[in-house]
């Protein structure tokens, strides 16, 4: 059985579209999210199995219409086996600011 990674999500937008597009892509790749919305941002929390779910967030991005105008957070974290991610989506671009291996 597979560990599960706990990660924990914002993201902010002004574009109401994308904020739709974030909140559908989680609910349709991980039964287990919950997260709040708010007019221009939403937050919450999601699992997946051992690590970041690098492939998955690569195909959320992909799916917006405005990349350079969102700024989305991760932390993922994996206690059993010491594992931590942090990575932030800005101006078009993701920046791993820590991962543990």
């Amino acid at each position: 059985m597979a560990n599960y990674a706990t990660n924990l999500f914002f993201a902010s937008t002004k574009n109401e579209e994308d904020l739709n597009k974030i909140g559908l892509f989680l609910d349709e790749n991980f039964s287990d999210n919950v997260y709040e919305r708010d007019n221009d941002s939403i937050e919450g929390e999601f699992f997946s199995a051992w690590r970041y779910p690098k492939e998955l967030m690569d195909d959320m991005i992909t799916s917006l219409e405005d990349k350079d105008n969102i700024y989305i957070r991760v932390l993922t974290f994996e206690y059993s086996s010491e594992y931590v991610s942090f990575r932030v989506f800005s101006h078009g671009k993701w920046k791993v600011k820590i991962e543990t291996t």
